[in-house]
């Protein structure tokens, strides 16, 4: 029986909604930062589709569709499957969202990546809360009333956050100075401290200490304006900080928008790329602490640092546990070309030694965690969280795993790779893209008050928040494993964000991230975090990965796509069809999509649906275009078609498809990638299609064949709008 999914979709609603699906207050993209995350109340709808039969009257279409709109829209809409239901797996999971979506629906999930970033994010995301569902608080500060879902869970890990956060604030007190301000009562903190790139002059002549800053500007706004001026007392440097408009010209000593050429603003002497990458190969590129800024009762004002400041900013310490080294590859990371190889040199010293003492102290707080937990009654019975216990020191743990999760996040925020925002005086996280470019100027935000953009305070507010709108309805099994290693259940469906085609490069990416989570959660997952670095043989093609060779990158990356479906097959339902969700560009659609719809259908499958799902605005040339494919086990002794035969089944049955299928405000390029489903469908009716010449019907002439009856089809109906639009007017 033909599944929702595999006739008509409200596509304008399901793609708003994946546009809509932003991180915002009580987002499980809140607890820790992921690339390409999947959205989860339109996939919800999408798998909610697949679950249930095509309505047999036109009557109650209305009610389908306005059902999965409120799906689509976060809505908890009841839409039980035609029978028990399938088991979801997800062999891709990244950050969880459509394991989340297989919970809301009720269904079974297996979920597994081989990336431990991406196992730690789906177990806090859907496992975790489905194990300690309904737990009461145990936090000796917690109320009597009787909590439910994950309120208990979400008070635990509020309570021990900012137990951890107030010890290590006082710890590093002395780290953190305030400053007296002429006309306040009291001396106050600073909120963020703002650095700069530094180096030597490479004029012979001058040798001075010159900055490599983007911009000397500390904040545009309006009527609180302020810059830093370098002023070189001999061969040192220094800043003298104005309030008011940079006056044109002195806003920078870059030269040009390209490259890192910088002016010695000493003697004028411009140094070039090759300089500054020199010197940085050379370990001469160095920090200073070019401004303080203060919050006051009027607004923030800046300062030029003292020697308190920069003596509290030095925190010598030794390092504790290695971070790991950065990846090579100028795709993805620019800090190596200017000789920052390791992570630990992608922060200050303060910045270092407050991430290392909250990882220090984490397992003390767990520790008190577990104790409390005793006192409230919970077993003690030693069984650790990765042996699947539900006592004391496993629900310790599980507090353990989301401010491991905090720490990390922190990191995001924290670094010397935060640029400075200059038009309201605020710093950005390390990852505002997938790559982690050079920063010239940078700011350091106080992580004990709260103005900062990612202080402790609201970054741990953030992540409870989120912890509050995990249902955890139903259990889900999440395990690291390469995709090609997974042992698929019977009566499964696939359902499954695939890894885009030479795009990210979540293994490099995630080591930034891979080195702080390591310090917490060895002791917890041991299996997980028990190598250096995340695995890097990730199922990609990036070329990266194989000396710099794209073709070979690319056949390795389809053959094991191929590879996975092969496996899958088996035990593929037989009922309900599988979704997997995959993004491409135009100009490759040939080498990076159809090669897909060809693994799937060698596979055994018939494809039976294509959904244009989009998950960004921007309509720019070469964007990522991403589907929903829908497949399922292709019936065995379908009859052998010809080329001719095809063609007339086209003509004949397509436009009663399309005409169920589309609906108003699609958009042409959506128009055509439904169509090319809808035909495929046809398609996969028939055991093969022969040329004249008896040779197989390729899928490129197939697609070809589909492609231009779904244009005549839009052609005729463009047309025939247009016609009537005359007539009523």
């Amino acid at each position: 029986m033909k599944k929702i999914i595999e006739t008509r979709l409200p596509v304008h609603i399901l793609t708003q909604s994946a546009m809509g699906d932003k991180v915002k207050k009580g987002h499980p993209g809140n607890l820790h930062p992921w690339w390409n995350r999947s959205p989860i109340d339109s996939s919800t709808a999408l798998l909610a589709a697949a679950l249930k039969d095509t309505p047999q009257e036109e009557t109650q279409w209305h009610t389908v569709l306005e059902r999965l709109g409120q799906l689509a829209d976060g809505g908890k809409v009841q839409i039980s499957a035609s029978s028990n239901g399938p088991v979801v797996c997800d062999p891709f999971a990244g950050s969880g969202g459509l394991v989340l979506a297989a919970q809301k629906l009720g269904l079974p999930v297996i979920a597994s990546d081989l990336n431990p970033v991406a196992v730690t994010l789906t177990k806090a995301a859907a496992e975790i809360p489905a194990e300690f569902g309904d737990q009461q608080p145990v936090n000796p500060n917690a109320s009597a009333l009787l909590t439910e879902g994950t309120e208990g869970l979400e008070a635990d890990v509020a309570y021990y956050g900012e137990k951890l956060g107030e010890r290590v604030r006082t710890l590093l007190e002395n780290q953190y100075p305030l400053v007296n301000l002429l006309g306040e009562q009291q001396p106050l903190p600073v909120f963020a401290w703002i650095w700069v790139r530094t180096m030597e002059c490479p004029n012979p002549a001058c040798g001075c200490e010159m900055p490599l800053a983007s911009s000397f500007v500390l904040t545009r706004t309006k009527g609180k304006e302020y810059w830093a001026e370098p002023v070189p007392e001999g061969k040192k440097l220094t800043f003298q900080i104005h309030q008011g408009i940079c006056p044109h010209g002195k806003e920078t000593n870059k030269h040009g928008s390209k490259g890192a050429r910088f002016i010695c603003p000493h003697c004028g002497s411009i140094a070039q790329d090759e300089e500054v990458i020199r010197a940085g190969e050379n370990g001469h590129l160095g920090i200073q602490l070019m401004a303080v800024g203060v919050q006051t009762r009027t607004g923030r004002v800046f300062l030029a640092p003292d020697d308190v400041q920069k003596q509290a900013a030095a925190c010598v310490r030794t390092e504790k546990g290695a971070l790991g080294t950065i990846s090579n590859n100028a795709r993805w990371f620019a800090p190596p070309r200017f000789g920052i190889t390791r992570f630990s040199q992608l922060f200050t010293p303060r910045q270092k030694c407050f991430l290392d003492t909250l990882c220090e102290q984490l397992p003390v707080i767990c520790k008190e965690a577990e104790l409390d937990a005793i006192k409230k009654q919970m077993a003690d019975d030693g069984v650790p969280l990765a042996e699947k216990g539900k006592g004391a020191l496993a629900y310790s743990q599980a507090i353990g795993v989301y401010l491991s999760l905090l720490i990390s996040k922190l990191a995001d925020f924290h670094a010397a790779f935060c640029t400075w925002d200059n038009r309201n005086g605020n710093i950005r996280s390390v990852f505002n893209r997938q790559a982690l470019p050079m920063a010239w100027v940078f700011g350091e935000g106080n992580p004990f008050i709260s103005g900062p953009i990612g202080n402790f305070h609201t970054v741990l507010k953030n992540m409870t928040d989120a912890i509050s709108g995990l249902s955890g309805s139903r259990p889900a099994e999440v395990f690291q494993a390469d995709a090609l290693d997974v042992s698929f259940p019977e009566d499964s469906i696939l359902f499954t964000e695939l890894p885009y085609f030479d795009n990210v490069g979540y293994g490099e990416l995630s080591d930034y991230f891979y080195g702080w989570l390591k310090k917490g959660l060895e002791p917890i997952y041991p299996n997980i975090f028990q190598q250096q670095s995340t695995p890097k043989e990730e199922i990609c093609s990036i070329p990266e990965h194989f000396a710099g060779n794209a073709a070979a990158a690319a056949e390795k990356y389809k053959e094991q796509i191929r590879t996975i479906f092969a496996h899958f097959y088996p035990h593929a339902s037989k009922e309900y069809p599988s979704v997997v969700f995959f993004a491409y560009r135009e100009s490759d659609r040939k080498n990076a999509f159809d090669f897909l719809l060809q693994g799937i259908i060698d596979a055994g499958f018939s494809i039976t649906g294509l959904w244009p799902v989009r998950t960004n605005i921007s309509k720019k040339k070469g964007e990522l275009i991403r589907v929903a494919i829908i497949f399922r086990r292709r019936e065995i002794g379908g009859v052998i078609e010809t080329r001719r035969g095809f063609i007339n089944g086209l003509k004949h049955r397509l436009l009663a498809l399309l005409d169920m299928a589309y609906e108003e405000n699609l958009q042409e390029d959506e128009k055509q990638i439904i169509g090319l489903g809808m035909g495929l469908q046809i398609a996969g009716e028939f055991q093969k299609v022969l040329n004249a010449d008896g040779t197989l019907l390729s899928l490129s002439d197939a697609l070809n064949l589909i492609g231009q009856e779904v244009r005549d089809y839009c052609h005729t109906h463009a047309a025939e709008k247009q016609k009537e639009e005359e007539n009523d007017g």
